[in-house]
């Protein structure tokens, strides 16, 4: 939980007093294991593109990014105690996420259509019994992933997450009060620091794209429709 407010004022890089509407501790490790979880997740949905040979997999975490954004844009809200002068983050926010949703609804039904899913099995209407339709997925299903041995154990991970969640939460909520950036209202920083994770993100995955090769080597935009490709 939060430190005493006699602990925290006795730490020696502390320069500011917290304002009433700071967040507490749990608040801020909700906010933490969010982003760190998300990253965690776009890593696992890359790999998942070797496990399954289907590239479109990281398709999905390309079109995640944009949700990436939006969980920085509000920790960068929090970050700067809430004030009304930067409440454009928080529109930003609303449009990081409708934006989001749309790219990983895009990149979902890429990977669905590579599988061998149309448009034509959204029909509610049961399909005739003696239609060859539905075989070429069913046996795209039957295609045994490549299995990899998890280097780490489920509670190996499990205690790293945590560690990071709990770690950053104290960081960022007793950290800050050593900046006088926080208290600034900056917006112009509180832009940089929107635009600025997610593009390191972003500029990780895609050269992380190039030194692996293949079709989603680097960042390309979706296809839609001929020859089945998405």
């Amino acid at each position: 939980g939060n430190l005493p407010e006699d602990t925290v004022a006795s730490l020696p890089f502390v320069m500011h007093s917290e304002p009433i509407n700071a967040l507490s501790i749990p608040t801020w490790a909700i906010h933490c294991s969010s982003v760190i979880e998300f990253l965690f997740a776009m890593d696992i949905i890359w790999k998942f593109a070797e496990t399954t040979d289907n590239p479109k997999w990281k398709g999905l975490t390309w079109g995640m990014v944009p949700l990436h954004a939006s969980g920085i844009c509000a920790c960068t809200y929090h970050f700067f105690y809430n004030p009304s002068s930067l409440q454009f983050l928080v529109e930003l926010q609303a449009f990081l996420t409708l934006l989001g949703n749309t790219t990983v609804a895009i990149a979902a039904y890429r990977i669905a259509i590579s599988n061998g899913w149309t448009l034509r099995e959204l029909n509610p209407f049961p399909k005739s019994e003696v239609s060859p339709e539905g075989i070429a997925i069913d046996e795209a299903a039957a295609v045994p992933y490549n299995v990899v041995t998890a280097q780490e154990s489920d509670l190996v991970l499990f205690a790293k997450l945590t560690a990071l969640t709990i770690a950053g939460s104290y960081l960022i909520k007793y950290g800050e009060l050593a900046l006088d950036l926080p208290f600034s209202e900056n917006g112009i920083a509180a832009g940089a620091i929107v635009t600025g994770v997610p593009a390191i993100t972003s500029y990780l995955y895609y050269n992380r794209g190039k030194e692996e090769g293949g079709e989603e080597g680097g960042f390309s935009l979706p296809k839609f429709g001929g020859d089945g490709e998405g």
